[in-house]
């Protein structure tokens, strides 16, 4: 008779364990304090957590090393115990659930070691030892990381000897493989850290244990009270989340976003310009629905955009920049079109001599107002990275809002992932934002520079919101 490890609350004490991936070089490894109560799927969770993987693949805990075979003892060989998720029980009857049993009932001074694998195809095997046992500090969190060293290999990376040939051919630039493994270890690695082999952060690991098992008393979010920032999080893979909030970290989005008024003048000058230009009566379109010629002549001489474009400026279907500031704000809820005319909303009449306001305004709406879900999501994405202020080219920005595109799920019809085109038809209204506001200057295609300041504010804001 199975009898179950409960995981109702912790114990006296803790086990001090030290868990190390089987056959790395150097080794990487970890020691973990942690109650002895917790049940194995738990424990999978405290492992993928400190050691850095992101739970993509299926595990096992067993008793023995799964790659080694087992030795007669007079003449019999023991069966070896092995713990699976529920939803692996059905491939074999003798394996164990891991739910019912817990790390004290698995691990003891007299069991020897625990063997966890993790990703079948690769084979990730790591020993835990108990190294020792302490009582248990009142309020003592149930899985701390106390040291360590290293992170995870990547994943897909083909067990630990396919890890190891990738660091050398990586730190090899001569070899063949050289430059075809950085841009693989780039896209499986993601925008959100760097690849350093070396690198175990083991505060950012420890805070997200403390999201494992949070205290009794902890604040639980209001449903539909989270942030923008904090619903992207919950929304991503467990096993990518650690990433994420790092990163989310890494762009300064705990601290608060402000600006000058003047500066706050200054950037939205091209909605601040249309707005008072149609001012509080109205501003009649042509008969073809268009803005009369002398606006939009007279828009591209009072915001400077005639400088760069070739042409008599003076058509609005034929204006680039014009159309899509006019486009934009009404996307954005400061104009509407009615009956002939563009009129502003309430909320702009408001904030006509409010630029500082305007600029918040604007930041809300940039987050908010979307065609879709999928344009959303690459929205904010896209406003990570101008808050972060890491990318230069627009191909990295693509690139940075596919991949957190595909860890939200979003792929084409067939699965497969999205291409670039498409991420940038997502990203259209957004990016006609950025450069009204002066984020980026790139009105005419060619590249898109690194946010500065200004624009990491606004972009900071936007997500506040």
């Amino acid at each position: 008779m199975t009898v179950r490890g409960a995981d109702e609350g912790p114990g006296s004490m803790l086990l001090q364990v030290k868990v190390w991936i089987v056959g790395s070089e150097p080794l990487i490894w970890r020691l973990l304090e942690i109650d002895p109560s917790l049940t194995l799927d738990r424990v999978h969770e405290v492992i993928q957590t400190t050691v850095g993987w992101r739970d993509s693949h299926l595990h096992s805990f067993t008793d023995t090393d799964p790659y080694v075979r087992l030795r007669a003892v007079n003449g019999h060989v023991r069966e070896p115990r092995r713990w699976v998720p529920l939803d692996l029980l059905e491939d074999n009857d003798d394996d164990l659930p891991e739910t019912d049993w817990n790390l004290g009932q698995v691990l003891t001074p007299e069991s020897g070691p625990l063997f966890y694998e993790y990703d079948f195809g690769d084979g990730w095997i790591h020993r835990l030892e108990l190294t020792g046992t302490l009582p248990m500090p009142p309020n003592a969190p149930r899985a701390r990381l106390v040291d360590g060293a290293r992170r995870a290999p990547l994943e897909d990376s083909g067990g630990i000897y396919g890890y190891h040939d990738l660091l050398d051919a990586l730190a090899d630039p001569g070899h063949e493989k050289h430059n075809d493994l950085q841009a693989w270890i780039a896209w499986t690695a993601g925008p959100w850290q760097e690849f350093d082999p070396e690198q175990l952060e083991i505060d950012t690991v420890n805070k997200e244990l403390a999201l494992l098992f949070p205290a009794p008393d902890a604040k639980q979010h209001r449903p539909g009270g989270e942030s923008l920032t904090q619903e992207l999080t919950n929304r991503m893979p467990p096993g990518l989340r650690r990433e994420f909030r790092s990163y989310l970290h890494a762009a300064g989005l705990d601290g608060p976003a402000t600006v000058e008024a003047d500066l706050a003048e200054a950037m939205t000058a091209p909605y601040l310009w249309l707005s008072r230009r149609i001012g509080l009566d109205g501003l009649s379109l042509t008969a073809a629905g268009w803005l009369p010629p002398a606006v939009v002549r007279e828009a591209m001489t009072e915001l400077d955009w005639d400088q760069d474009w070739i042409g008599k400026a003076n058509r609005e279907d034929q204006t680039l920049p014009v159309l899509q500031l006019r486009e934009s704000a009404q996307r954005l809820g400061l104009i509407r079109k009615i009956k002939g005319r563009l009129v502003l909303t309430s909320a702009a009449k408001r904030l006509l001599d409010d630029p500082t306001s305007l600029w918040h305004f604007l930041a809300r709406s940039i987050s908010h107002r979307h065609r879709h879900d999928a344009e959303r999501d690459a929205t904010l994405l896209l406003l990570l990275e101008v808050a972060a202020g890491k990318r230069t080219e627009r191909a990295d920005y693509l690139e940075a809002v596919a991949f957190g595109l595909g860890a939200l799920g979003w792929s084409t019809r067939t699965g497969a992932e999205l291409e670039p085109k498409t991420v940038q038809s997502l990203l259209v209204d957004a990016q006609e934002v950025l450069l009204n506001l002066g984020i980026f200057d790139d009105r005419f295609g060619l590249k898109t520079n690194t946010a500065k300041a200004p624009g990491q504010a606004l972009a900071r804001a936007a997500l506040h919101s």
